[in-house]
């Protein structure tokens, strides 16, 4: 019986810290903020996507690599905060600097920001993550999207002028 338990204590103790590994940064954000009102999270899942596409009026080619798009998505969270967290969102991908890589700065009159990736262990882009300042609204925003994210698809959204205004 003893034997029984101590197995299945471990077992647990590999699951909890397999699932803490698994935390998208967006998550990992939420956490460090845990506690101030401030700071929202929402989840959009791919199905919910395909519904907002479908209910705007885009075209049928826009449609159609939108739709592609959306499905290689897992998930998609949007965090937003006071702009003064951006410096604690920074500060946050610097102690992960092995598993998140800047991609991509931006800085305009109305907004900074920078696209980060994270790898899967076959070497393609698992997460995006972009953490973006509105310097008129003083908001900051942290989109990160998690799934099988192509180059074709990374390149769309680094070139997307209203990410960046």
């Amino acid at each position: 019986m003893k034997k029984s338990l101590l197995l299945f204590l471990m077992m647990a103790a590999t699951l909890t810290s397999q699932a803490q590994e698994a935390l998208d940064f967006a998550q990992k954000f939420m956490t460090l903020c845990e506690g101030d009102t401030t700071v929202k999270c929402i989840t959009v899942s791919p199905k919910m996507m395909e519904q907002i596409a479908e209910s705007h009026q885009i075209t049928e080619e826009h449609t159609e690599a939108l739709q592609q798009a959306i499905g290689k998505l897992k998930s998609m969270r949007i965090v937003s905060a006071p702009a003064e967290l951006y410096e604690r969102a920074e500060q946050l991908m610097t102690k992960h600097r092995r598993r998140f890589k800047a991609e991509e700065n931006f800085d305009t009159d109305n907004a900074r920001g920078t696209f980060y990736t994270r790898k899967n262990r076959r070497g393609q882009t698992a997460e995006l993550i972009l953490l973006r300042e509105d310097k008129t609204r003083n908001l900051l925003t942290i989109i990160c999207l998690t799934g099988d994210l192509d180059k074709e698809f990374l390149c769309f959204l680094y070139n997307n002028k209203s990410l960046k205004n």
